[in-house]
């Protein structure tokens, strides 16, 4: 198994942080990959048993999977993947005013030489993640 584990931190507050992650169909928005589609396949809410289909392109290898949220602790914890491909999972602690992002990282069938380039896409895509969160909190500040 490769797990790769991040954290940035975030000048916004941790409610701020948790309404653009928790919905995951927003992913497109922030991933340092290709995502073409993502759409909801049962009628939950956002929540421990929302399920959606995503489908892209990450290391050159299109992609088609189905995804649902495993872990739900509003606003602190978000955990969600498939059930032997991925698993991500978000962590909001707050530090100073701002929150820390703890990022993790589960891919069961990928082989360790991968690590590199998927460091990379993580790294980036927790970056990006960082940019729209503070944009939006100062868009959205009096």
């Amino acid at each position: 198994m490769l797990t790769i584990e991040l954290s940035e931190t975030v000048n916004a507050p941790r409610q701020a942080v948790w309404e653009v992650l928790s919905n995951v169909l927003r992913q497109h928005e922030y991933t340092a990959y290709e995502i073409t589609e993502a759409r909801q396949t049962n009628a939950a809410e956002l929540g421990p048993e929302f399920r959606w289909n995503e489908k892209g392109v990450l290391l050159g290898k299109r992609y088609d999977c189905e995804c649902g949220i495993f872990g739900w602790e509003p606003p602190e914890w978000l955990c969600f993947g498939t059930k032997s491909l991925f698993h991500i999972s978000y962590e909001l602690e707050i530090n100073d005013g701002q929150t820390m992002i703890v990022y993790r990282c589960e891919l069961p069938q990928t082989r360790a030489e991968r690590r590199d380039a998927i460091t990379k896409i993580c790294r980036q895509s927790l970056s990006n993640l960082k940019a729209i969160i503070e944009r939006t909190a100062v868009t959205d500040s009096p």
